[in-house]
């Protein structure tokens, strides 16, 4: 029934619900992501030179959306629908590796909270990598986990995966450890042949990603400098800072489940040492601790990107659970108390976005896109430019649209392109506005206020015209 409700609802704006207002993605990152699936439907090309082409390095995610655009031409529902099926097949997965390793009742509570979960719940609604990114990563450990000596070709099909992963979302090296423990876990009894096994699934992966890397480099470098370039400021004065943030934003998961899991990783190091020969324990541990590395030395970790660490948190938080039942039953009862209101918690969240959908920002998509192709002066151009342009094609059914961002400057954009609109949010530093203005006669057409409630924001529409010399 909670998979099924992922559906209702699908065009609404995001909720702006507790910490999830934080989190400025839900404006602009579907329209980033399915971006290449867009601008081959509307522009009659995928990578656009000079653009915002985060395509190049992560393609499977619009590769996916466009081969669905193809039978259903571009939807806003079809796309989400596509984003929910992975999340319907994400807890299928976490199901299947939790009862390699524990019992149907652990695997039963593992997909039952992984599915209850508000977090994922709606962040699986939207376009964006996580849902597609930790279904892959999912698959990879499972096949991993099935791996029997002389199985090579197994073996290879793990490093497919994750390839596949990697191409969804580049942040995926950092779990590579979790997705090959259980390759060696599972076959360490015989001398030689878990090496064996690593071999070709290690190898695979670095051929392949190793070739995809030189192609980046070579053909795409200045793509790669401004989508894949940016990065923290190390400095070592901050790492404590931002592991304590870590930390405090690990409850956004869950408030019971994340501490719980945390005590478990604790208690491995100190009294229930045995959970290191437990693979779904390492398995997990391994998951955890290096997503949590790259969340914790980025430069902001918003809610979307702990989407990734919630079925390892709940497999840790179960494993403790279990360990607990066994030897301190009423600290137990105690701990699977918090456990149940803390699942009515995210359900009464999931209740409450369901129950008052707003559908502010698709009505201001569908007005923008019905005022620029209706537009019929002597100087009629349907391109619209702007952070976030292509969100608002996506949410209308198409229209022509690219980013403000991308390897070329602004400036130098208006000229190769000659978009006819641009567009930008209130919020945003003006400095965008001016450099057009400086290239181009700003007419205001529209305005579209508190599109966010929490934070106010609204987008502003002009049309461009040539600016005509004293």
């Amino acid at each position: 029934m909670l998979l099924a409700f992922r559906l209702c609802h699908l065009r609404a704006d995001f909720p702006d619900l507790h910490f999830y207002s934080q989190d400025g993605a839900r404006f602009t990152d579907e329209g980033f992501y399915t971006g290449a699936a867009l601008h081959y439907f509307t522009l009659g090309h995928a990578y656009l030179p000079g653009g915002w082409n985060p395509a190049v390095f992560m393609p499977v995610w619009p590769l996916m959306v466009g081969l669905l655009f193809h039978f259903t031409g571009i939807s806003v529902e079809a796309a989400r629908i596509l984003a929910v099926v992975c999340t319907w097949i994400g807890v299928l997965l976490a199901y299947s590796v939790a009862r390699q390793y524990r019992s149907k009742t652990f695997a039963i509570l593992t997909a039952f909270l992984v599915a209850s979960n508000a977090l994922g719940f709606f962040f699986g609604r939207l376009a964006i990598l996580e849902p597609a990114f930790v279904m892959w990563l999912l698959l990879a450990i499972y096949l991993a986990g099935r791996i029997r000596p002389g199985n090579y070709a197994l073996a290879v099909a793990v490093g497919l995966v994750f390839v596949a992963a990697t191409l969804t979302k580049t942040t995926a090296p950092f779990v590579l450890p979790a997705v090959l423990y259980p390759i060696w876990a599972n076959n360490r009894k015989h001398p030689r042949e878990p090496w064996k096994l690593l071999a070709v699934s290690f190898a695979t992966i670095v051929l392949l990603l190793g070739y995809t890397q030189w192609i980046w480099l070579h053909r795409y470098a200045a793509d790669f400098q401004v989508v894949l370039g940016l990065g923290p400021r190390w400095r070592a004065q901050d790492v404590p800072l931002r592991l304590l943030r870590f930390f405090f934003r690990g409850t956004w998961i869950d408030p019971a489940l994340f501490p719980l899991a945390l005590a478990c990783c604790i208690a491995a190091l100190s009294r229930l040492r045995f959970l290191w020969r437990d693979t779904l324990f390492a398995t997990a541990v391994l998951w955890e601790a290096g997503y949590a590395a790259f969340i914790a030395f980025h430069i902001d970790g918003p809610p979307r990107y702990f989407v990734t660490l919630i079925v390892p948190t709940i497999w840790l938080a179960l494993l403790f659970v279990e360990w607990l039942w066994t030897h301190h039953r009423n600290v137990a009862q105690i701990v699977a108390a918090c456990v149940a209101i803390s699942v009515i918690w995210n359900v009464s969240y999931v209740a409450l976005g369901l129950c008052h959908p707003r559908y502010t920002l698709v009505h201001a998509s569908r007005e923008m896109k019905h005022l620029i192709l209706s537009e019929d002066e002597t100087y009629p151009k349907d391109l619209l430019i702007g952070h976030g342009a292509d969100q608002l094609s996506l949410l209308s059914g198409g229209f022509p649209t690219m980013d403000s961002d991308g390897a070329m400057p602004l400036t130098q954009k208006l000229d190769a392109y000659q978009p006819g609109w641009f567009m930008r949010w209130t919020s945003d530093p003006p400095l965008r506005a001016q450099f057009v203005a400086e290239k181009r006669r700003l007419a205001e057409r529209a305005a579209f206020p508190d599109l966010n409630r929490n934070h106010p924001a609204g987008i502003v529409l002009y049309q461009l015209f040539p600016r005509v010399s004293p």
